[in-house]
């Protein structure tokens, strides 16, 4: 079908355009631009000046491309070029923009801010997880005013008030936490959040009580907080009534401690050696009780035995963590040995528990072996194998901490040996003792030292393999 008068002008005129774009640019004076043909070449003016402004393009407008080619809008395409030429080849530069980052290097995505900026006391980043929108709108200043109503004297309204059934929710977790860590100001802090003014003796006599019910290590740890709360929170006059209260409840407390009397007159004799308590509170009227009568009988002994009283700061005696290692081994092998004089199996379960550590354990697994296998008998084999078993059968030794014994034991042999000849024999003899009772397992027999010697090759067929290997 032929092509009608419009359509074959617009076809030339696009033909006429690619045939522009393909032929090399000529240069041509600007007065030649208004006198081309459909057929010459269109030039753009690429002139270009450092100093140009935005008015003034170094490019020819798109008006005048628009009207060219006889007026009709056949320059679309070369229009585009045109603006996005001036996008890209229009760059202003100034003498403040130097191609230097934005906001040094604070700007931008996956940015984590201006170098610096973690110093600064009012940075926000909004993608931190640790990120609270409240921080940012308002500065929370943390101030203590316990001091000034310590100073005044007065309770702090703002605390809340501590009564006796509170005890037991707010103030036993603590303690037996104390009893782990041994942090009396953690203790005391937590104190600092209540007003106890009312019930200062009563809480006295409970934190005693909680002592009262557990081994004398706790008992060390509760007079060391007695001692750390008289020169914080209270006074003389409320440990008076603290253990005023704690004699008048004796018939409760012999119920469930029987030797209460007893523990009590020990701990008024450590307080009055730490100047928690001072020596007339042996000679104060108490109630006329045979328990009462007993346990200030017993502080006072305590007391005149002991003429300086600094001897009174260890009668609870110094019990595991308290000690030195070097003064536990120590300790350590004195059990041991009475052990294997009286043979008495609760009596040295009872002294290992007392010793409260659980963490050295291991230590007590390490002694224990290397005394049986430098007494070399079967006797110290069959006492030391079945206080194992039953330490491990009651779980009073973790499994952990009998591998950790072993594991030492094995690789110190070689250095036993030395002074053992038959150390190893006693170890394989202890190993098949410990296994048939039960407590070890197969993981640890695998740990032992391995004695057995392959011979590959007699002594009589040496010869012949190397003549076979041509050696």
């Amino acid at each position: 079908m032929p092509l009608s008068e419009t359509n074959n002008k617009q076809s030339k005129s696009i033909e006429d355009l690619i045939a522009q774009l393909d032929e090399p640019v000529k240069p041509t004076l600007d007065c030649e631009a208004d006198d081309m043909t459909p057929s010459s070449r269109k030039v753009i003016k690429g002139k270009r000046t450092s100093n140009s402004s935005s008015n003034n393009s170094p490019l020819v407008k798109t008006n005048s491309l628009n009207t060219a080619n006889n007026g009709e809008p056949n320059s679309a395409i070369l229009s585009k070029n045109i603006i996005m030429s001036k996008k890209y080849s229009h760059h202003k530069r100034s003498l403040n923009n130097r191609g230097q980052p934005k906001k040094n290097g604070a700007g931008g995505k996956g940015v984590w801010g201006a170098p610096g900026c973690e110093l600064e006391d009012d940075y926000f980043d909004s993608h931190d997880p640790n990120y609270d929108s409240e921080e940012e709108e308002q500065n929370v200043v943390m101030v203590c005013v316990e001091n000034e109503h310590e100073k005044s004297g007065k309770p702090n309204s703002s605390l809340k008030e501590l009564v006796f059934d509170d005890f037991d929710n707010e103030i036993k977790l603590v303690i037996l936490e104390y009893f782990q860590n041994g942090d009396t100001i953690e203790v005391i802090d937590h104190l600092k959040c209540f007003d106890f003014t009312k019930i200062k003796s009563q809480l006295i006599a409970y934190l005693i009580q909680i002592a009262l019910e557990h081994n004398n290590t706790c008992k060390e740890l509760m007079s060391r907080l007695l001692r750390d709360l008289k020169l914080e929170l209270l006074d003389e006059n409320d440990f008076v009534d603290g253990f005023n209260i704690l004699m008048k409840n004796f018939d409760d407390l012999t119920l469930d401690i029987p030797d209460a009397p007893e523990k009590i007159g020990t701990f008024i004799a450590r307080a009055i050696a730490d100047k928690v308590l001072s020596k007339q509170y042996l000679d104060l009227n108490h109630l006329d009780d045979e328990k009462t009568h007993k346990s200030i009988q017993s502080a006072r002994l305590l007391v005149n035995i002991n003429d300086h009283l600094f001897q009174l700061s260890h009668i609870w005696g110094n019990k595991g963590g308290f000690l030195a290692v070097k003064e536990l081994t120590d300790k350590i092998n004195e059990l041991i040995q009475e052990y294997y004089d009286s043979g008495d199996v609760e009596e040295a379960i009872r002294c290992l528990k007392d010793l409260n550590v659980p963490h050295f354990h291991h230590e007590f697994i390490y002694e224990a072996l290397d005394f049986l296998l430098q007494k070399g008998n079967d006797h110290a084999i069959e006492l030391i194998t079945t206080l194992l078993s039953h330490l491990c059968q009651a779980v009073i030794v973790t499994y952990d901490q009998l591998k950790i014994g072993f594991t030492r034991i094995f690789d110190l042999i070689p250095d036993i040996s030395l002074d053992v000849p038959n150390a190893n024999t006693l170890m394989d003899t202890v190993l098949n003792r410990c296994h048939c009772k039960g407590f070890i397992s197969d993981d640890i027999m695998d740990l032992a030292p391995n004695r057995s010697r392959k011979r590959f090759v007699s002594e009589g067929d040496g010869g012949r393999f190397k003549e076979e290997n041509g050696h």
